[in-house]
């Protein structure tokens, strides 16, 4: 679940204008209208749902459906709902205090109000504070149930990914800007005019590397025809250059100059400038390792900062190694066997605090504990690096292309498969 789509839910069950009139007319009035399994959708639910459906569409200038209309299939939209979060509940899924109040504040931070003055606004329009937190938990934890449940559905085979990686390759034109010295080599030449040649070209290749102005060296010892130029041998696609040429290039990186590359003519030396239309992403990595504690009835949230504290100044002092400290304390069950050990990891991939907190550290350094949504820790920075992942993005991008265009359909089918094996009674007759 996207946050724009949780938002964009929160925002509708945040416009609903009801009265302090209705409801308490609801209140007064509340009915069982329908059985789900083991749920029940009171009358109190749909008349909030259609209050907020007919807000939202007055909001964009649409026309209203008739009642009736809406009544069905708003009661539909709520009995599909039901389905799920009971579904979502029975697998374990909840959303922690901490992190319902982050959501929380997003949503206030999205109408450009406090956290506090969002409150008071939502209890000026007559809905209880409680009742939308309520509604917020209940949609974070049926979206991800829904994600999660329906990404399982999802097949994508390595075959499909090539399939696509080759037509987005063939779509994508990538052009490489050139830079080009040409030490020449006669037809016929002897071996030590060969080699005396090797010899000129590789020594123009070093003083290159070490930062000799291309077009200079270019205009003062190349061949070629672009020497006046400054060796500027223009854009080209890849299959637009020689095919010699090929090769060296695709390795090569922005700013980068080839070894000497032997054809019939001499020596020829390049210089990747730049290049376009390709998916090149070099992304920032760290690697990491962490302990975390979370509190429970037994620990308070003062016991974990406290043993986490105590942890940290044992592996500081040298009395204790941090790996071992983590199998024994942290409650990560994906990482305390491996000693914390988080391994290589983009920027951006960890909860904001636990990503802000890595941010502000040197490598090796620890952190004081912090908290995150999912308890305290502390985390130490081993590493960072750049990675490339140019050909990995451009089949992780064609694998999300493809789980994009398969999930709306496989939402739809499970839609309808839990629906017609639920156990379902309307209580009340629809209206005509």
């Amino acid at each position: 679940m996207t946050l724009k789509h949780l938002i964009s839910a929160c925002l509708l069950v945040a416009s609903v204008a009801l009265t302090a009139q209705t409801a308490h007319s609801a209140e007064t009035i509340d009915k069982v209208i329908a059985h789900v399994d083991q749920d029940v959708i009171l009358q109190s639910e749909l008349d909030r749902k259609i209050l907020q459906a007919k807000d939202q569409i007055q909001a964009r200038g649409g026309q209203l459906p008739p009642d009736s209309v809406l009544k069905k299939e708003l009661l539909e939209q709520l009995i599909i709902q039901s389905l799920q979060y009971q579904m979502a509940s029975r697998a374990g899924m909840q959303v922690q205090p901490a992190e319902l109040q982050q959501f929380a504040n997003r949503v206030a931070q999205q109408n450009n109000m406090s956290l506090e003055e969002f409150r008071l606004e939502i209890q000026t329009k007559g809905m209880a504070w409680e009742l939308f937190l309520n509604d917020l938990r209940k949609e974070i934890v049926t979206s991800r149930f829904r994600d999660a449940y329906v990404a399982r559905r999802i097949k994508i085979s390595e075959k499909e990914i090539d399939s696509l990686v080759k037509a987005m390759n063939a779509k994508s034109q990538v052009e490489y800007q050139l830079g080009h010295i040409l030490v020449a080599v006669d037809e016929g030449a002897s071996d030590s005019e060969v080699e005396t040649a090797k010899s000129k070209a590789l020594d123009i290749a070093n003083q290159l590397k070490q930062g000799a102005d291309f077009a200079e060296m270019a205009q003062k010892h190349s061949d070629g025809s672009e020497a006046a130029s400054g060796g500027d041998f223009g854009w080209n696609t890849e299959q637009s250059l020689p095919e010699l040429f090929r090769t060296p290039v695709y390795y090569l990186e922005r700013g980068k100059v080839s070894t000497p590359i032997r054809s019939p003519a001499g020596f020829h030396i390049l210089k990747l400038y730049d290049k376009r239309g390709d998916l090149e992403h070099v992304v920032q990595q760290t690697k990491s390792r962490h302990i975390l504690v979370r509190p429970d009835a037994i620990t308070t949230e003062q016991d974990a900062i406290e043993l986490l504290n105590h942890i940290r100044e044992e592996v500081l002092a040298g009395k204790a190694e941090f790996g071992n400290l983590a199998k024994k304390h942290s409650d990560d069950p994906g990482s305390a066997n491996l000693g914390g050990e988080l391994g290589w990891n983009n920027v951006g991939a960890f909860d904001p605090a636990f990503e802000d907190t890595l941010s502000s550290l040197e490598v090796n350094e620890i952190s004081q504990p912090f908290q995150s949504s999912f308890g305290w820790h502390i985390v130490q920075l081993t590493g960072k690096r750049q990675d490339d992942q140019s050909e990995d993005m451009k089949r992780q991008q064609a694998a999300k292309i493809l789980r994009q265009r398969k999930f709306s359909e496989e939402v739809e089918n499970w839609i309808r498969e839990i629906r017609d094996e639920a156990y379902v009674k309307k209580v009340v007759e629809e209206e005509a």
